[in-house]
């Protein structure tokens, strides 16, 4: 396996991070987008899974997130991630990939830039998954408490209050949350900037893709706190090539969880990425 790493300019002039996990033979790619408060550097799983099936993985460190430049855990507008993924795409992404099939992988907050990428830039795309993923977040509470959000967002947009629910969400496996909680470049703060557009952008991407022609899997546990709507969200696509794995006992990171456990979701995203490129 080689890894590559190096930096783009995104908006505003910061500098972003990414990093690349190649195989030897290269039979596809997946563009990796992360969740919000962590990194690129924290798919150790999904990398040992897929790269010895000749797909390599590319991920960008998103701005105020692991080693890019920006405040931690706020961006002026939501947005503002997918056209940082996309400029990503267009600069390295695409390049490596040539005329190989390249997905999307979103996963949790990831998966709202991931809905709302694909629909404004389905364009040179195989497919997409989604990960720890829904129609809507639970932790956004009602539309009181959203509208004090979107108050403050537009008052103090760059204030920032700490990620409502503990480390132990993401996980049922205990050296899981320990590798979270003693993580660097993990944080916990999120503006009301974010926190608003995080909520909007999740409501306008779930209604989007569901006119979207273009295969997708969507992996998600049934114990995820931070989303809510699973079936939902999958009942409104209405594209025949879409398929649903909602693991039983699962958390929020189905791919970090227990050592079996994980190897069911990561076995799963496997076949359907194989199953996708040799259509």
């Amino acid at each position: 396996m080689e890894k590559e790493n190096g930096t783009i300019t995104g908006l505003g002039g910061l500098e972003l991070f990414w990093q690349a996990w190649l195989p030897e033979s290269l039979r596809a790619v997946v563009l990796l987008i992360h969740g919000f408060g962590e990194h690129s550097g924290r798919y150790g799983n999904v990398v040992e899974s897929l790269v010895p099936e000749g797909i390599g993985i590319y991920a960008l460190d998103h701005q105020g997130h692991g080693r890019s430049q920006g405040l931690q855990g706020h961006v002026d507008s939501f947005h503002d991630y997918v056209i940082d993924v996309h400029s990503f795409f267009t600069q390295v992404v695409l390049p490596a990939a040539g005329n190989l099939p390249v997905f999307v992988l979103g996963h949790s907050m990831g998966s709202i830039i991931a809905m709302n990428y694909v629909t404004e830039y389905s364009e040179g795309l195989k497919g997409y998954i989604l990960s720890g993923t829904g129609a809507a977040s639970p932790i956004s509470g009602g539309k009181v408490l959203q509208g004090i959000t979107a108050f403050l967002s537009r008052m103090a947009p760059r204030a920032r209050i700490k990620f409502p629910l503990p480390p132990e969400f993401i996980s049922r496996d205990p050296e899981v949350v320990a590798a979270y909680k003693a993580d660097e470049l993990v944080h916990s703060k999120i503006s009301f900037r974010l926190a608003q557009g995080m909520n909007a952008a999740l409501t306008t991407g779930a209604k989007a893709i569901a006119g979207l022609d273009l295969p997708v899997l969507i992996q998600c546990g049934s114990e995820d706190e931070s989303f809510a709507g699973q079936q939902e969200l999958f009942d409104s696509l209405q594209n025949k090539d879409k398929t649903l794995k909602i693991y039983q006992g699962y958390k929020h990171e189905v791919y970090n969880e227990l050592q079996a456990d994980r190897q069911r979701a990561l076995a799963d995203l496997a076949a359907w990425l194989n199953q996708q490129i040799n259509k």
